[in-house]
């Protein structure tokens, strides 16, 4: 009798930053404001939505990868 194997495949989550639409790989720094996720070096070049306001949230910046 034949067995078969179940081939369980891994999820690839990728990401794109919302500035200039090249993919975050797993290993950059990412970071997340108001949902939305850059490279730093994008975000930091985003005009401040609120005029330079300080009472913004500040963004969220990740290093590496957030899968397990």
């Amino acid at each position: 009798m034949r067995v078969t194997k179940s081939e369980v495949s891994t999820a690839e989550f990728r990401i794109w930053c919302e500035a200039c639409c090249i993919r975050i790989a797993p290993h950059e720094e990412r970071t997340i404001a108001a949902g939305k996720i850059y490279h730093p070096r994008c975000y930091s070049k985003q005009p401040s939505a609120n005029g330079g306001s300080k009472t913004a949230s500040p963004a969220l910046t990740i290093t590496g990868s957030v899968l397990p």
